[in-house]
């Protein structure tokens, strides 16, 4: 891993069709974990990571259903 500098890993943008907008640069490899319950019987929940050459972005993901939270390819 490179060290940062002050480097931008990630840009956020909130744009006003209440969508979120990530930009991440330099990415080296993706990783999503298995749907796992998130304890209260209703909610799962998984965790997206992204790497990059300079750190990395962790999103926590939670739904009613662990369906929602697998990975489709598209395209």
């Amino acid at each position: 891993m490179k060290k940062n500098d002050g480097q931008t890993v990630a840009s956020i943008s909130f744009n006003d069709n209440r969508s979120l907008s990530l930009d991440v640069e330099s990415v080296t490899n993706i990783e999503l974990g298995p749907p796992m319950d998130a304890g209260d019987g209703d909610h799962w929940f998984v965790e997206l990571i992204v790497r990059t050459e300079i750190g990395s972005v962790a999103l926590q993901l939670l739904s009613d259903d662990p369906e929602k939270l697998r990975l489709k390819e598209h395209g």
